[in-house]
């Protein structure tokens, strides 16, 4: 990797700031050390957004589904808070920075990337809590803000991966494994990173 090649991420605030997730996305502190530590040895210069959920509703909220933040006032909010971050990746991409990706969170209504269908709590309306045994033809969602973000990089021309931190999987677990990869892969395009399939098939 170049020594010129200056790169730069943009996350969602409670990747830094566990307290602002709603508690049963749980405040995973050590996973976000771990993030956090390993951008900064990498030298990547970090973005964040201000909490959509936080900044609208308060700490105290009650968890919901992406359905009841899917309303034209929720987006107008995220759009407003996006102003800015977008914005200085604009202005750190004309200075010759690099923006490698964009995290955002596992299983959030606003920040997930991949919201596919929740059960359905005694309201009639949509739950945080996703079926047991996933639906493999429910159509897959981002979180409202990760979308309309998405839009935007679209407008702007600006195509970089979109990650979802793993925070509600296991140490261990495929999805740490797959995240850990991926971002390896966006850090560090030049290195050999391999997956378990890929070195199976390296090996033969």
């Amino acid at each position: 990797m170049s020594k010129k090649d200056k790169r730069i991420i943009l996350i969602a605030q409670c990747l830094i700031n566990p307290y602002c997730r709603v508690h049963i996305l749980g405040q995973n502190f050590p996973l976000s050390y771990e993030l956090t530590e390993y951008l900064m040895r990498k030298k990547v210069g970090i973005i964040q957004y201000p909490c959509p959920e936080t900044t609208a509703m308060g700490l105290k909220r009650n968890p919901q589904g992406r359905q009841q933040y899917d309303n034209i006032f929720f987006r107008n909010h995220c759009k407003e808070l996006l102003k800015i971050p977008v914005l200085m990746v604009k202005e750190f991409i004309k200075n010759g920075y690099r923006l490698i990706c964009f995290i955002g969170l596992e299983n959030s209504p606003t920040c997930g990337i991949h919201w596919g269908r929740h059960k359905i709590n005694r309201y009639g309306t949509e739950s945080p809590n996703p079926l047991d045994k996933p639906d493999d033809k429910a159509p897959v969602l981002m979180g409202i803000m990760a979308e309309i973000l998405s839009e935007d990089f679209l407008k702007q021309g600006i195509d970089v991966p979109f990650l979802e931190f793993p925070v509600k999987s296991m140490p261990g677990s495929k999805e740490r494994k797959d995240f850990w990869l991926a971002l390896h892969k966006t850090v560090e395009p030049y290195a050999e990173y391999y997956s378990e399939e890929e070195k199976d098939a390296k090996d033969d």
